[in-house]
């Protein structure tokens, strides 16, 4: 009695089923499918003037409104950066319908033709976007004979300036497939997928090739929550939820233990995706075998990487405090944020890092007491009063990182000053512009490679204090905008406030429900008064 099935008629439809229910109902354990997102996309829109842009939202995918390019698990930023400055896209949300009198900063940085203002251009951008196209479906050949024609056409006719243009293309381009020339075989699209279980870690590897070249290889971590996931089961959930929506190239190469699924996931890309899939599983020296003990290489080369994480953080934290010359090794490193709007549901927030790595469990949230004043230098003061002014010595961090630049500094170096407390911590500050780290009673900051693990553990910890921040920022704003609307009604408090939430989302919602609706949940004199006020 505690339970409900469904009886299918094939493991197929079982699975198709189960997939679409994880994503419905978001049960706890089902970590591999309940989540909305999906791996980055790149997409093309369908308009004059198409803009690009990356799509990480299941529901956001549309082929209607566009064309979609991936999954790309790693490197998608990347790749539209360089998509852009090759091919001269717009990315901005200007409605291409009007006409603006003068173009946005990428066209002055070459990286846009701007037909927000060039509107006579519409030719030579629709070109662009099919070179796009092509670059992203791995045609790089077909495309290079494209732009060779019509350099060599513009050429002909004295247009030296648009030869020139489309030379430089064809360089950047050329350039960009120079770590892609390992042949296969031509005209052969296909992906090795392989994964392994680590305890609770799943490593993913997938290498990729497309025109018989070798176009990358991705490799992803899922943290599994728990262990006891069927080795089998992890492989199919995971093949699943890396092609559900994506380019499924016709066959894919995968370890011959799993030889037992391919008519499943063969049958299954014919009926969900529309198409004939061919699956290998090479035991004998051949091609397909060599790119497998390749895609195996990549893969334990990944595992050690992830493994030898510790030793980076441990040089990034040595940097740290051999560079700024700490009182401590910055073992324990307590980050603050301020997020506000005007003053307004003005809140603190505090990230924690124990050995570079972020510690959630010990993160802190303030809502500020003073008075609602823009004044993010005395939020900051008592922030720091509230978390230090009452801990014992030996309960203070190693270091304390404030998001800002001296002026933020000073204000936190003031409130230790008056607690009696500088002497057992240092204080830095990280300006978000120039990413400069500044020490308290030094005025020259500290300049660190961009590369390196000291400054990304600084930014991680800045990035993470200021998400949480604005989380409860926004959490505070939208409970006093509900309060507001629903407070007013007589006999609508917590109880029906939060019953009212829960089964409509948002007021926008219950303002729309019908009496009948507001009846289910409200006596019906409550529920009159809440319609007639939200009809005002």
């Amino acid at each position: 009695k505690d339970f409900d099935f469904i009886i299918c008629q094939t493991e197929l439809e079982a699975l198709i089923l189960e997939n679409n229910l994880i994503k419905k109902y978001m049960p706890k354990y089902n970590i591999l499918l309940k989540d909305q997102k999906t791996y980055p996309y790149i997409k093309i829109s369908k308009e004059k003037f198409p803009k690009i842009s990356l799509i990480r939202r299941v529901k956001d995918i549309n082929k209607k409104n566009g064309d979609y390019f991936g999954p790309y698990p790693s490197g998608s930023s990347f790749l539209l950066k360089n998509l852009i400055k090759i091919f001269k896209i717009r990315d901005c949300k200007r409605d291409m319908n009007k006409k603006y009198s003068k173009p946005c900063l990428k066209f002055h940085m070459n990286l846009c033709l701007g037909p927000c203002v060039h509107k006579d251009i519409e030719t030579i951008y629709n070109q662009n976007i099919i070179g796009a196209k092509l670059f992203l479906k791995g045609e790089n050949k077909k495309l290079l004979e494209n732009l060779k024609a019509e350099m060599k056409k513009n050429s002909e006719n004295m247009n030296f300036e648009l030869a020139i243009k489309y030379r430089n293309q064809i360089d950047s381009i050329e350039n960009a497939l120079k770590t892609q020339i390992t042949e296969v075989l031509k005209d052969i699209d296909e992906d090795v997928f392989l994964c392994k279980k680590e305890g609770k870690l799943l490593f993913l590897t997938i290498l990729k090739v497309r025109e018989g070249k070798i176009l990358g290889i991705d490799n992803l971590q899922i943290n599994l929550k728990i262990e006891d996931f069927e080795e089998d089961e992890i492989f199919i959930q995971s093949f699943l939820r890396y092609y559900n929506s994506g380019r499924l190239p016709k066959s894919v190469i995968l370890d011959s233990e799993f030889i037992k699924e391919k008519e499943l996931l063969e049958e299954w890309a014919k009926r969900v995706l529309n198409i004939n899939l061919k699956l290998y599983f090479p035991v004998i020296k051949s091609r397909r075998k060599k790119l497998l003990e390749m895609a195996h290489e990549n893969l334990e080369m990944e595992i050690k990487k992830y493994y030898n994480k510790k030793e980076i953080l441990e040089e990034g934290l040595n940097l740290l405090f051999e560079t700024l010359n700490l009182k401590k090794f910055p073992r324990r490193i307590e980050c603050f944020d301020i997020s506000n709007i005007s003053g307004k549901d003005a809140v603190g927030a505090m990230s924690v890092a124990i050995e570079g790595r972020l510690s959630k469990k010990n993160y802190r949230k303030f809502k500020i007491k003073t008075k609602d004043t823009p004044d993010d230098y005395h939020m900051m003061k008592e922030v720091i009063n509230r978390r230090y002014s009452k801990l014992q010595e030996n309960e203070f961090p190693d270091l304390i990182l404030i998001d800002g630049g001296l002026g933020q500094l000073n204000a936190v170096e003031g409130v230790l000053l008056k607690l009696e407390k500088t002497h057992l911590v240092d204080i830095i500050s990280i300006a978000k512009r120039e990413e400069e780290v500044f020490k308290a009673g030094e005025k020259i900051p500290y300049i660190f490679d961009t590369s390196m693990e000291a400054l990304k553990i600084l930014q991680r910890l800045r990035d993470e204090a200021h998400r949480f921040g604005i989380t409860y920022h926004r959490n505070l704003r939208k409970k006093r905008v509900i309060s507001s609307e629903l407070d007013n009604i007589p006999g609508i408090g917590p109880k029906r406030r939060k019953d009212l939430l829960q089964k409509f989302k948002s007021v926008k919602q219950i303002k729309k429900a019908s009496l009948e609706e507001l009846k289910e949940i409200l006596p019906e004199k409550i529920a009159i008064q809440l319609k007639k006020g939200g009809e005002r």
